[in-house]
């Protein structure tokens, strides 16, 4: 006897690890199964699908189904980028025999999904790096390159410490005043002044500091350093900004949009930075309404295959879930 579909299939890919989330309809979850990176761009086509089959091996384990009592999946998958990508790993999925209907995004658009109420608006993720993206009602979606200030995304933490290393320089030059940026950043990196970090950094005693630092350039800002608060003031004009300009180019700049936040260097609470950030979206979208994301990421792929059956999604069903998911994770 042939049992109905029970179960929609999440796979929220990264970098660095994958989840896979099974849930009902009701927004409760079933079962879960993790994996290790799922980035194609840097474990190969095969090395994705091999991640993504073992997710879900272990997610029908969890949850006591069959595949067959799939109804359908969303798949928001790290370095699905261009258009190339949306085929390309099409048929990585297809390998996987997951039935019904699916939807396949870049994982920034997941955490849209996670964070605004109907899946539309603005997601700006800034953390090691940072992209913006966008999806309009109908459908059609934008986002920024995500390859870093040259190619006008700020770099993120990495950004935050490269500025404040700059800042180091220049006051040891005289160009700025004191700042507790050097011995924040000194003490953490062992050295005793200045010209001792940039000889040991030039000669390769010490690695280049990056974006593991960031947290106090913002620390720094919070305590009102007034170089830290203009590098963080500078980050999120230019965050504020891409996120208008995506909003704008969507055609969402003229209504109540959500503007979702993620990633660390956002979640911080950084308000200087906050407040440029505003300032920025507020000029070309004034009625814009950023919002920090406040549920699992992971729970916007669950939610795109509620979106491909066509089932909605109310705001019980999307507490319900968030809430199993984030005690899942602990």
């Amino acid at each position: 006897m042939t049992r109905e579909p029970i179960g929609y299939l999440g796979i929220d890919a990264g970098g660095s690890k994958t989840l896979v989330m099974i849930a009902d309809r009701h927004g409760h979850l079933l079962g879960v199964g993790r994996a290790g990176p799922g980035n194609w761009e840097s474990v190969g086509l095969d090395g994705a699908f091999a991640c993504y089959a073992q997710g879900v091996a272990e997610a029908l384990h969890s949850a006591g189904i069959p595949r067959s009592q799939l109804a359908a999946a969303g798949y928001a998958l790290a370095g699905v980028d261009w258009p190339s990508d949306e085929r390309r790993l099409a048929g990585v999925v297809e390998r996987l025999d997951i039935p019904g209907p699916r939807i396949i995004v870049n994982d920034t658009l997941a955490a849209l999904r996670a964070g605004s109420h109907d899946g539309t608006g603005v997601v700006v993720i800034c953390g090691t790096g940072s992209t913006v993206a966008g999806r309009a009602p109908d459908g059609t979606s934008f986002r920024t390159f995500g390859l870093g200030p040259l190619w006008g995304d700020h770099g993120g933490a990495g950004g935050l410490v490269f500025a404040a290393l700059r800042a180091l320089a220049l006051q040891h030059y005289g160009r700025l005043p004191a700042t507790t940026l050097a011995p924040r950043l000194l003490d953490a990196l062992g050295a005793a002044d200045v010209l001792e970090l940039a000889e040991r950094i030039s000669r390769e005693e010490i690695p280049q500091p990056g974006g593991e630092l960031a947290h106090l350039v913002i620390a720094a800002a919070a305590d009102g350093d007034a170089v830290a608060c203009s590098i963080v003031r500078e980050a999120g004009a230019e965050l504020g900004a891409n996120a208008a300009a995506v909003a704008q180019r969507l055609g969402l700049h003229t209504g109540a949009c959500e503007v979702v936040l993620a990633g660390g260097v956002l979640t911080a609470g950084c308000a200087p930075l906050l407040a440029a950030f505003d300032a920025a979206l507020h000029q070309t979208a004034p009625q814009a309404r950023s919002l920090v994301l406040a549920s699992p990421p992971a729970l916007g792929s669950v939610l795109l295959a509620l979106d491909a059956a066509g089932i909605p999604a109310d705001m019980a069903v999307r507490q319900r879930l968030a809430g199993e998911i984030r005690a899942w994770l602990g």
